[in-house]
């Protein structure tokens, strides 16, 4: 089966700070992501759409993993995949994610452990990992050339991936586009 048919979506984006672009407690921000990314799932699942992957880092994969969970209440056949880079990952959130996080895996539908032990370039593998997976990457990504979620997004479209930018409302296709 090819990807096309696969209809599986990954999502990649900014911690929590970076993604409310600098005030970790803003909430109108915070709520319209939440909000576009729910929209997007919603839209996916019409078009088929059943699996989502996420790597569950604070801030937009977290707020991810909450829109899938909460179209799942209403379509049992969603399934969440949480992409975890190694055990203790939670362990550099701050209380109140750590909380989350912990949720928010207990709903999941599998949890793939990438490593136990954190090691440079671990979320680089977990991206990886999600995007050979994912037949469509959902970004939340500013446009800077820089970081986790650029390299995450460049390296699914080098790899025929659409990538919807959440941040901006664009298409990308082309490596070009970056």
């Amino acid at each position: 089966m090819n990807m096309e048919e696969r209809k599986v979506a990954a999502f990649t984006g900014h911690r929590k700070k970076r993604m409310l672009r600098g005030d970790a407690d803003n909430r109108v921000l915070a709520g319209q992501i939440r909000e576009g990314v729910a929209d997007m799932v919603m839209y996916l699942y019409g078009q088929g759409f059943r699996e989502f992957y996420s790597g569950f880092a604070e801030g937009f994969d977290m707020t991810a993993a909450e829109a899938v969970l909460k179209l799942r209440e209403h379509y049992e056949d969603i399934v969440l995949v949480a992409a975890i880079p190694f055990r203790s990952q939670p362990a550099w959130f701050d209380p109140q994610d750590q909380l989350l996080y912990r949720e928010l895996l207990g709903q999941a539908d599998r949890v793939v452990m990438l490593s136990e032990n954190y090691y440079r370039g671990c979320y680089l593998r977990r991206d990886e990992y999600m995007v050979s997976r994912a037949s469509l990457v959902i970004a939340y990504w500013d446009n800077v050339r820089e970081g986790g979620t650029y390299h995450t997004v460049r390296k699914a479209v080098e790899r025929g991936r659409t990538v919807i930018n959440l941040y901006t409302g664009e298409e990308i296709t082309e490596v070009t586009d970056l």
